[in-house]
């Protein structure tokens, strides 16, 4: 009898050990900003924070109008202006934390300005976008506009090694949802460009306008069927539920997915269009993700300390937990050149 009381009294004292340890492991998991169950509810990315500027070196096209900047090495870059016909090869160096001009490369030789709105790279090529939007002052209809390019160049030395143009015209005209909004005014949820990303020859074109009913538009397009030259190249249109007076104002291709500058879908009302549709003054310019398939995104934050409209960005830096990446603004002079850490 002494025995089994005994073993009675070592099994009750195993099952206390065991209950406690559970007990512990369960409050440990729960406890803490970096535990797993945290980082699974928050998921990737969910803080923004300024940590850096670059500047400019040498001659700079329109400083203040920078639009597009992309790079195909930790130091070769482009970068574009949307009040010009050419582009301009940079070197990054994150030594020194300068944008050193090395050589500007015209697009164009002759009509006004291409509207420049973004940059994207892959492999030897530069792809440089046109708004392919009617002006937002006066809804003039400037055929430079409405133009893409590819930029090959020689990855080695960065220096350029051939240009063809093409439109994306064809598809938004014809598109079924597009199309009644090609050619209006940005004021009145026109079409308007202002992102684009490339990832394994497909290019991803994000649509600032139109925001139709809460949702932003990017066009996934094959690279080969834009410059074979065919007016209706086969494409996939994917609709984002960005919120309401929300457009694309760039992308970027990350590992698992994009990144997105949200901001106002409208523009400034004009002398000629008074009244605009999508628009908010002093509306913040966030980022968000977009995993490249579905309609959903998640917001990441706002942009901290803004210096004027959020234009262009390109990664610097990618890991499972964080993310940095450089941003161009539209208004200070030389494009105030900043680093920001999401994380």
């Amino acid at each position: 009898m002494k025995l089994i009381a005994h073993h009675k009294l070592v099994l009750g004292a195993v099952l206390v050990s065991v209950v406690f340890y559970l007990a512990m492991g369960v409050a440990c998991a729960d406890s803490g900003p970096s535990s797993q169950r945290d980082r699974r509810a928050a998921g990737p990315w969910s803080r923004i924070e300024l940590v850096d500027h670059y500047s400019f070196a040498g001659n700079v096209l329109e400083d203040t109008n920078l639009s597009g900047i992309a790079c195909l090495s930790d130091k070769n870059c482009l970068v574009g202006t949307d009040e010009g016909r050419a582009v301009q090869f940079v070197e990054l160096s994150r030594t020194t934390k300068m944008l050193k001009v090395l050589k500007t490369v015209p697009l164009l030789q002759s009509g006004k300005e291409i509207d420049i709105e973004a940059i994207a790279a892959e492999g030897d090529s530069y792809y440089v976008i046109g708004s392919h939007g009617i002006s937002k002052k006066q809804g003039e209809q400037q055929a430079n506009r409405f133009r893409i390019f590819r930029l090959k160049v020689d990855r080695a030395t960065g220096a350029p090694a051939g240009v063809d143009v093409a439109s994306l015209s064809g598809i938004l005209r014809g598109d079924s949802v597009l199309g009644e909004h090609f050619q209006m005014p940005l004021q009145q949820n026109g079409v308007n460009i202002e992102g684009l990303a490339v990832r394994d020859g497909r290019l991803f074109v994000g649509l600032r306008g139109p925001n139709l009913g809460g949702v932003a538009f990017v066009m996934e397009v094959p690279v080969e069927e834009v410059f074979a030259g065919r007016p209706r190249p086969v494409y996939a249109l994917h609709k984002l539920r960005i919120g309401e007076g929300l457009g694309i104002r760039e992308i970027v291709a990350a590992r698992t997915g994009f990144l997105i500058i949200a901001g106002n879908a409208g523009a400034e009302p004009s002398e000629k269009f008074t009244e605009s549709e999508n628009y908010e003054k002093d509306r913040e310019f966030s980022l968000v993700f977009w995993d490249g398939k579905g309609s959903e995104v998640r917001r990441i934050g706002s942009i901290p300390d803004p210096p004027g409209k959020a234009e262009a960005m390109t990664i610097l830096e990618e890991s499972a937990s964080e993310i940095t990446v450089l941003i161009l603004f539209d208004g200070p002079k030389g494009g105030r050149p900043s680093v920001y850490r999401i994380y």
